[in-house]
């Protein structure tokens, strides 16, 4: 389950977030914050007068991963506009829990349990045990929901805090700087995702979520690790390893999106303005991300180097 989609609470707050390092897998050793050498997670192109920044996010973060990579600080301090996946000034608004918590019910007189096996549902159970989150009505959610709600609860688990997380931490600074932002989809549209499954396909990946809480420390380190130095190669590894159980899970939920953004990069691109993208690090590395089908187009995007 993965920080670069990820949330606090068993309703998630930022739900692709969750589970696609876009934000989808929670993978991260002990880490020392000094160990930053070589590259960021950070790409950057160029024309005559404007630069767009392509920022890779974790979305949770713990006490133990501050500060962020300065060159985070510095691409923010060029940037005129900030681009979040989703807009943070709605994601802010205390009615969106509600709001999301609705988009992942079951329609009326539907359950979980008509939807699962019997020995997942036992699965589940035990694991709402772990993690001490006893919901009376968990029966009551989408089996898509169910998924998201793991990545929130494990990263929650392991010391992560959304408020941690980069678009958190980004947010405010613009608003205390005066400085735009916008989002790039809607909740809606993040959680309509998961209805291109069949519920064999989620129960399918709420096993091999099940299966893999107890390496969820050790992957988080792995994961933060790899991100804080811009290990590209690793990064990519450790999402194929989260999405090539069906070939589908990586077309919704990672390729048809980058495909989508590459026009309101392009619009940036074509402005007078230095924009910054901040957006699961997940979208960013590997074939078909975002950097990936920029270079196809006849871009040149350069990563940056870690900031002394």
């Amino acid at each position: 389950m993965s920080p670069l989609m990820g949330s606090r609470n068993p309703t998630p707050d930022t739900p692709m977030q969750l589970r696609v390092l876009s934000g989808f897998t929670f993978m991260l050793l002990s880490l020392s914050v000094a160990e930053e050498p070589g590259m960021a997670p950070i790409w950057k192109i160029s024309d005559a007068d404007s630069t767009v920044f392509l920022a890779g996010s974790v979305h949770l973060l713990r006490e133990q991963d501050m500060p962020v990579p300065p060159t985070f600080d510095r691409v923010y301090d060029e940037a005129e506009e900030l681009v979040f996946e989703i807009d943070m000034a709605v994601m802010s608004n205390p009615a969106m829990g509600a709001q999301i918590r609705r988009l992942g019910l079951l329609p009326e007189g539907q359950h979980l349990s008509e939807k699962l096996s019997p020995a997942t549902m036992d699965r589940l159970r035990d694991y709402l045990v772990l993690s001490k989150m006893g919901r009376s009505d968990f029966d009551r959610f989408t089996p898509g929901m169910v998924y998201m709600m793991m990545g929130s609860l494990e990263a929650t688990r392991h010391g992560a805090r959304p408020e941690l997380g980069l678009e958190t931490q980004y947010y405010l600074k613009c608003v205390e700087d005066g400085k735009p932002s916008r989002g790039l989809e809607t909740v809606e549209y993040q959680m309509s995702r998961f209805s291109s499954f069949g519920d064999e396909v989620l129960e399918k990946l709420i096993n091999e979520a099940l299966d893999e809480v107890d390496e969820g420390a050790e992957a988080l380190n792995s994961l933060i690790s790899a991100w804080r130095s811009g290990r590209v190669a690793e990064l990519n590894e450790l999402i194929v390893e989260q999405t090539d159980s069906d070939p589908k899970i990586r077309e919704v939920l990672l390729t048809e999106r980058n495909r989508n953004w590459i026009p309101e990069i392009e619009k940036h691109l074509a402005s007078d303005r230095d924009v910054m993208f901040l957006v699961g690090a997940a979208h960013l590395v590997g074939e078909d991300s975002v950097v990936d089908l920029l270079e196809e187009k006849g871009y040149e995007v350069l990563q940056l180097a870690n900031a002394e």
